[in-house]
């Protein structure tokens, strides 16, 4: 008789119900920017240090075309989604400062399933 050792992917229920590891980065962007998270996120905010407008999206190609959602100036954004990384990008051209505040799961991002739009999924940039 085999072990089935459960393995830690996103739909490892108990990495969500313990609190959160804590990630937090800083920087401006011009063009587009990508940040990784070390392990998948149970959540994330995204904060918009700026008068002008930050877009933010799951792909880069996403960021770089239409599909990406806006954190206005000076306001933020909070979403408890499973990710592995983030892309931000300015609307205008000009740098924009933000913050990026995770709270990480233990599900290292070597198990997460990719999700692109050359996998076949609709709406995904």
């Amino acid at each position: 008789m085999g072990l089935n050792y459960a393995v830690m992917s996103e739909g490892y229920v108990p990495a969500y119900q313990i609190s959160a590891i804590p990630f937090v980065t800083s920087s401006a962007v011009t063009t587009v920017s990508t940040i990784s998270f070390p392990f998948v996120t149970r959540f994330f905010t995204v904060q918009n240090h700026s008068s002008t407008d930050l877009r933010v999206g799951f792909t880069e190609l996403g960021v770089k075309g239409t599909n990406y959602f806006i954190v206005h100036s000076a306001s933020d954004y909070t979403g408890e989604f499973k990710i592995d990384r983030l892309f931000v990008s300015s609307s205008t051209g000009a740098s924009i400062p933000y913050s990026v505040i995770g709270g990480l799961t233990s599900i290292p991002t070597t198990n997460f399933h990719i999700v692109t739009g050359s996998d076949g999924y609709t709406g995904v940039g």
